[in-house]
Parts: structure tokens; sequence; C-alpha cells
């Protein structure tokens, strides 16, 4: 057997390292289950935000949201930063997550605003919609992440 750089390697070689690679995978794979509570805390973030926007209806409530989501993102981007790994499909299921938040975010927002102002039956379930792609990531991360145990 030849490897990527033109060396021989024996059966007995590459069984070992085949094995090394299982085991490092069923080592590193549960610590992708962090994303879990990376995308469920983002997504409650998202639904506290848009309640008290909505709610209020007022730049008070959006100031008030905003005080308290943005330092929120900002410790779950640390958080996620800080991580040794991260869950298979990452990327792919990162992106998915924040291009469907700020889909259902922004149309929340804007209609909201000039067609649904303070009307409750519009905010509430928009705000646990916005909650749903990413705390759906996380979920799929964290069955991932078991999936090697």
């Amino acid at each position: 057997m030849t490897t990527a750089g033109g060396t021989h390697m024996h059966r007995d070689d590459a069984w070992d390292a085949l094995e090394r690679a299982r085991a490092m995978d069923r080592k590193v794979r549960p610590m992708g289950g962090w994303y879990a509570i990376y995308g469920i805390a983002f997504g409650m973030t998202s639904l506290g935000l848009l309640l008290t926007m909505g709610v209020t209806n007022s730049g008070t409530g959006a100031i008030i949201g905003s005080s308290v989501a943005l330092p929120m993102i900002f410790l779950l981007i640390t958080y996620a930063n800080r991580q040794p790994v991260t869950p298979r499909g990452y990327g792919h299921l990162h992106l998915w997550s924040l291009a469907a938040w700020t889909a259902i975010y922004g149309t929340t927002i804007f209609v909201g605003m000039y067609v649904f102002p303070g009307d409750l039956t519009w905010w509430v379930p928009m705000a646990v919609v916005s909650a749903l792609p990413s705390s759906i990531a996380g979920l799929i991360a964290l069955r991932r992440s078991r999936s090697a145990q």
C-alpha cells in the first residue's frame, strides 16, 4: 500500500492507523455536544428579545431587549470559541441555522412593526419560531455527538 507521500505502508501499519483514527473519533465526537447548549441558549435569547420587543411595542423595549441579548450573544460566541472541537458537520449546520434564523427574525421584525405592532398573536408564535432553527441545530449536533458512544 502506498501513502499520500509516496512511501509504502505495511498492512499492519495501515490497520494500526485506522484503529487510532477510530479511537480518536470515539474520544472527540462526544465533545461536540456543547453545540446543543449554544443552539438552545441562542434560541432562547432570540425568543426573549422578540417577546420583549413585541410586548412593549416601543423603542424602550427594543433597547431593554437588546441590552440583555447582545451580552448573551457575546457570551455564547466566547463559549463557542473556547471549545476544543466542533461537531461533525458544524459548518453546514451552523450556516443553516443562522440563515433560517435571520430570515425568520427579519420577517418577524419587519412584518411585526408595520402590520402587527403590539399584537401578541403575531409576536408570541414568531418568537417561538425564531428559537427553532438554532435549537434544532443544537439537538442535531447532540444526536451526532452521542452516535459515537
